[in-house]
This record gives structure tokens, sequence and C-alpha cells, in this order.
């Protein structure tokens, strides 16, 4: 029987506890995501291995017999201002979210929200403790509560845009709470993200190819260029890419100059810098640079931060 009342119960508190907003399916609505699966791997065959990966997103009752439904929160981290020597450098989607920052108001009060789930005898599965490795499709399950859109470049989007972090939990209740949104779709002659893409891992409108997308490389690729792209296609970037994201004129920031400031970010500027980057100790990396990847790089593969800033320097001339 669906519990409305703990539905209300959890969409407050998500609420009180930061988030900008919160929906809840039932586990079947993410029946569908393997039909998109196949339907990306068929597009993009080259692209099967990578979302082979993720086929543990279609068995989630398989690892989870309990499971009831799925909690998914959203935080906009447009508030935040971004300095102008990391752009085009670091995603803004890494250095501006919460967990880049354990210590911030905004990261407590997430184990604020989890803590008070056990505490109301909710059990569930997800959230900060599984870092970058989710547990489902979050913007597959933020779309199916009515939460946002996606867009031609296969981001998320709310009415404020894409950069929204997703925060999201499997849980025992049977709950729904589904949000509606009136966001209009992209205009069908807009390639405007299409052409930003330097790589063109956006090979069609809503379709990607991660093997050919800078912001893997430069993560999980660990800075390696590969034989069907070309040095000069990775612009200035370090860690991720924000390109696509940044034509999008769907997107309410384009001036990142103005904000709150985020935390500790002022701090590293200097040391993000690639000549930086290259001076500094593994240590200082680890302890300034690696959590700001939000586990997109791991303190073993530092050496992709390296790597990459080595790339950013050979082609502005610097030694």
């Amino acid at each position: 029987m669906i519990n409305k009342t703990l539905a209300q119960e959890i969409y407050d508190n998500a609420l009180e506890c930061g988030f900008d907003n919160c929906g809840i399916i039932p586990l079947s609505d993410l029946d569908g995501y393997k039909q998109r699966l196949d339907e990306r791997k068929k597009k993009v065959p080259q692209s099967e291995q990578f979302y082979n990966a993720m086929d543990g997103f279609t068995k989630i009752q398989e690892q989870y017999p309990w499971a009831k439904a799925i909690i998914i929160c959203t935080t906009w981290i447009g508030k935040y201002r971004y300095p102008e020597s990391l752009q085009g450098k670091y995603a803004k989607a890494f250095f501006l979210s919460p967990e880049s920052a354990p210590d911030s108001k905004a990261n407590q009060d997430k184990i604020r929200f989890e803590t008070w789930m056990t505490e109301n005898n909710i059990c569930w599965e997800g959230g900060k403790k599984y870092g970058a490795l989710r547990n489902f499709p979050l913007r597959h399950a933020a779309v199916k509560a009515g939460l946002g859109i996606f867009r031609k470049n296969n981001f998320f989007y709310t009415e404020k845009g894409s950069y929204v972090e997703l925060e999201g939990y499997i849980i025992d209740k049977e709950c729904v709470l589904k949000q509606t949104t009136n966001i209009r779709a992209c205009s069908e002659s807009c390639t405007l993200c299409q052409k930003a893409c330097k790589t063109h891992a956006l090979c069609a409108p809503y379709t990607m190819n991660p093997m050919a997308c800078i912001s893997f490389w430069t993560t999980y690729g660990q800075g390696q260029i590969p034989p069907h792209l070309e040095e000069n296609q990775f612009s200035d970037w370090i860690c991720g890419c924000d390109d696509c994201q940044d034509a999008c004129p769907n997107n309410m920031r384009h001036d990142w100059t103005s904000g709150e400031a985020f935390p500790g970010l002022d701090d590293i500027i200097e040391l993000a810098q690639p000549e930086n980057i290259l001076k500094a100790s593994d240590d200082s990396l680890c302890k300034h640079i690696i959590p700001k990847t939000v586990e997109h790089i791991s303190p073993e593969n530092i050496n992709t931060l390296r790597v990459c800033a080595k790339r950013v320097l050979k082609q502005s001339g610097s030694k």
C-alpha cells in the first residue's frame, strides 16, 4: 500500500535539509532503462563496452530484493560563483559539488537527511556513501520523477538548467510523489551543443559517444588521447568538460563571476593551475585537488592530473 503521508514527510525533510526539489518513484519506473541502454549501444556500437558497465542498473530488484521505491533529490549548483581561472579547465559540476567540500553545510545537510531516514526506520541504499559509483541511473530516475527533462546534449535539466547535482536513494517503503514540469523541449533546429563539442561526442541529438567525450578521457581515461582524437580537440580541459552545457541557451547561468563563494574553492585556485599541478607533491594533490574531482579521479590515478596538465601547457607553448 502506497504511503502518501510518508512520501510527504520525505519530501518536506529533503527540502528542510537543503535540497531544491524531491521526487519519489516506484522501482518499476526504472523498467524502461534497459531499453534506453540497448538503444544507446545500437546507435553507437563502439560505446557498447562502456554501457555494459551500467547493466547492473537494470537488475536493481535482484541486488536489493527489499527495494520498493526510489527517492531522487536535486541541488542547483548555479548559485555559486566559479573562478574564471578554473573555467575551461575543471568541470563546474565536480568542483562545485557539495561532496567536494565534506565540511560544508550543504554536505552536512545531506548527511542529516540520511540520518533522518535511518531514524525513521527507512531502510535505504545510495546517497553519499556511493560517491561517483551510483547504484541506479540518477538522470533517468529524475526525469521519471517529473523533476526535469533530457536535452539534446544528454544532460538532465530543471527550469534553471543542467548545473544540477542529483542524489538518489533506494528505499524499502512503497511511496510515490511525482512532480510536474512545464519545461519546453529543445528547439528542433538547435545544434549549438553539437557544434560546441570539439570531439564530436555528441554525434546526434540525444545521442552521445562516451568514447569520444573529453570528460571521460580526462578522468576515467587517465588523461590519454585515443587514436581517433587529437590533442587540440581537448582545449585546456584538465578534469571534465563543460563545453556543450555552456553553449546551451537553456542554461540559466553563463556568467559565473557572481554568486555565493563555494567553501574552500578560492584556496586552491593557484594550486589548480596546470604549471602548479606539475610542481605539486602527491600529498598536496591528494589533499586539495583529488577530492574536488568527486571520485572521478582516484588517489591511485593521481598522475591523470599531471598528464592533462602537461597537455595543456604543451598546447600553450609553455615548458
